[in-house]
């Protein structure tokens, strides 16, 4: 599978450059994602706020985009989760697909014998960017909706003989500029 990705982010990125004929630009976005939550299993559990954000830079052409991304998520006072990773994006006007590669995805842990779990992961998206303010304005307004799945790997450094597979879905609000 991580080589399928691999292989298409590749084989996207030589269909980006091949097909950009002007109306190249970079973004830098910032968008976050908060609620509240409790889990309990046996009577005791975290529970506290999440807040999730993820951070890009995309070098775009007229109908694709090339980029990095970093998410840092924080869930409660007890574990403090971090990935990041390339992407690839496809336009549509202001709307946008997105494949991505987690290069390193780690979840850290205060309150366990376990410090921290590592592995990769994969992230789709959809959303859209929405100029604010009239004419050229090079600030923006995003929107979209994450799916991500880690494949964490190892434990405190040691392999784990069956790797923890983890999918989840959140909404990402942010602003972000083009220059």
């Amino acid at each position: 599978m991580k080589s399928l990705i691999i292989f298409i982010i590749l084989i996207t990125c030589q269909l980006s450059f091949a097909n950009s004929k002007g109306g190249k630009k970079k973004l830098v976005s910032v968008g976050l994602m908060a609620l509240n939550s409790s889990v309990s299993q046996g009577g005791t559990g975290p529970s506290g706020s999440s807040v999730l954000t993820r951070s890009e830079f995309v070098y775009g052409w007229q109908h694709w985009g090339l980029g990095a991304i970093f998410d840092y998520d924080l869930h409660g006072s007890n574990e403090k989760d971090s990935a990041y990773g390339i992407k690839v994006e496809g336009y549509l006007s202001d709307f946008f697909l997105e494949i991505g590669y987690l290069i390193s995805a780690k979840r850290a842990y205060t309150d366990r014998t376990i410090a921290e779990e590592t592995g990769t992961g994969t992230v789709l998206g959809f959303g859209a960017r929405f100029p604010l303010g009239r004419g050229t304005s090079k600030t923006f307004f995003h929107a979209s909706y994450k799916m991500k799945t880690q494949t964490l790997t190892q434990q405190d450094g040691v392999s784990l003989s069956e790797p923890i597979t983890q999918t989840y879905g959140y909404p990402v609000f942010g602003f972000g500029w083009e220059f």
